[in-house]
């Protein structure tokens, strides 16, 4: 993937999220959570840790923030796909 900034939503029932993912040297270096209308799903947000650490969205969700995780996956996904 080229370098750059790449920004992307998802939304999922009432739980919406906004990223952006920072690709340098062909790798996810940083993701930012522009936005995230969640109930409980808050926990959801370290998320974006194991996607920079595994360089894949092929990571679990967080405990009891299913649902904003599913989301906010969706959201980087999204956005590397230019969405």
């Amino acid at each position: 993937m080229p370098n750059g900034v790449y920004m992307g939503e998802a939304k999922n029932g009432f739980v919406k999220a906004k990223v952006s993912v920072v690709v340098a040297d062909g790798t996810i270096t940083s993701i930012d959570i522009l936005n995230h209308r969640t109930g409980k799903g808050k926990p959801a947000e370290a998320i974006t840790q194991d996607v920079i650490n595994a360089q894949s969205l092929e990571v679990d969700a967080i405990s009891s923030a299913t649902i904003s995780s599913k989301t906010i996956l969706q959201a980087i996904e999204n956005a590397l796909a230019g969405q």
